[in-house]
């Protein structure tokens, strides 16, 4: 087990709606150096929201109203707009979802990742200009001193997710978080990008948190999984542990509603989830999934169950777990 002092460490966080509604709540993970946590859910469990929180770039109508993010000691929620600045792009960066969006289309590739490492390197346009195109030959991108010059629509949507995270990795941050950086891609150039980030996360020995709705992208880049559902972890673990033996009904679920095959060569039928995430002001009193659960029993609508240690390294938000009698 790994004791030393971790990259990020999230405690009791909770996220409010200007009109007082918890979107999450009673968060609580860690990423060490070096480590890829994978953080999956459903949509509307409030992962993205999670990592904007991080980054300190939260709606002007929502903000973190209790708990503590923590990055190399330094707390997050206790700093101002200009020390923020200060840490993004430097010490944290994020890859985002759609790199058209994230994207300036009016800048070159080339002049968007300058822009960055001038800002928080001390370096002349010339040097900043080299270390740019370095930047876009170790992602990987052709001809990199040709494409610099190119604008954003002139690029594929590889090479531009590949773009971004050049400007992501620009200043050797010791955080990265990636949201769904695979979303829009191919088959084909997802694995391009998902190797290339676990080469990157390698060779930096930087810490990745990893948003994703893909089981099967977290087994095969992620060290740990952290389950979130309805605004707070549900199960934590090491990934394989976690996927090979669930405990909780939801990563069950989960697991079960993925494809296993060709249901024409004697595959199955896939498993679905009964039901919706609950909105923020709809959640019930007791476990938040006991609506959906297979497993919910009368203690569940009384209380909500706390994340609790469920053996060495692992953590359970459960009364009646899977595998368990009941």
């Amino acid at each position: 087990m790994n004791t030393a002092s971790p990259l990020l460490s999230i405690e009791n966080l909770r996220i409010d709606h200007g009109s007082g509604v918890s979107l999450v709540e009673s968060l609580n993970f860690t990423v060490r150096r070096g480590e890829t946590v994978g953080l999956v859910g459903e949509s509307g469990c409030g992962k993205s929201l999670t990592a904007l929180a991080i980054m300190g770039l939260l709606a002007g109508n929502l903000r973190t109203a209790g708990g503590s993010i923590s990055l190399e000691g330094t707390d997050l929620a206790g700093l101002g707009d200009e020390d923020l600045r200060r840490l993004r792009g430097d010490r944290m960066a994020m890859i985002f979802q759609e790199p058209l969006t994230a994207l300036n289309p009016v800048m070159t590739v080339g002049a968007q990742v300058v822009e960055v490492l001038r800002a928080h390197r001390d370096m002349s346009r010339q040097e900043a200009e080299k270390r740019a195109i370095s930047l876009l030959d170790m992602v990987r991108i052709p001809d990199a001193a040709a494409r610099f010059h190119d604008y954003p629509h002139r690029l594929s949507g590889g090479m531009r997710q590949r773009v971004v995270i050049a400007i992501a990795i620009a200043c050797n941050p010791a955080l990265l978080i990636a949201d769904e950086p695979t979303t829009a891609l191919d088959v084909t150039v997802q694995a391009q990008i998902l190797q290339l980030l676990k080469r990157l996360q390698r060779e930096a020995d930087l810490g990745l948190l990893l948003i994703t709705h893909d089981l099967g992208v977290v087994r095969q880049v992620a060290d740990r999984i952290v389950v979130m559902y309805a605004g707070s972890v549900v199960e934590e673990g090491a990934v394989d542990e976690v996927l090979d033996r669930p405990r909780h009904p939801y990563t069950a679920g989960l697991l079960a509603a993925r494809p296993h095959g060709s249901f024409a060569a004697g595959g199955h039928r896939l498993a679905d989830i009964s039901g919706s995430v609950p909105a923020p002001d709809a959640r019930p009193a007791g476990c938040v999934f006991e609506p959906r659960c297979l497993n919910a029993q009368p203690d569940c609508r009384a209380s909500r169950p706390p994340l609790a240690p469920d053996g060495p390294d692992r953590s359970l938000r459960c009364y009646h777990p899977v595998g368990e009698l009941n």
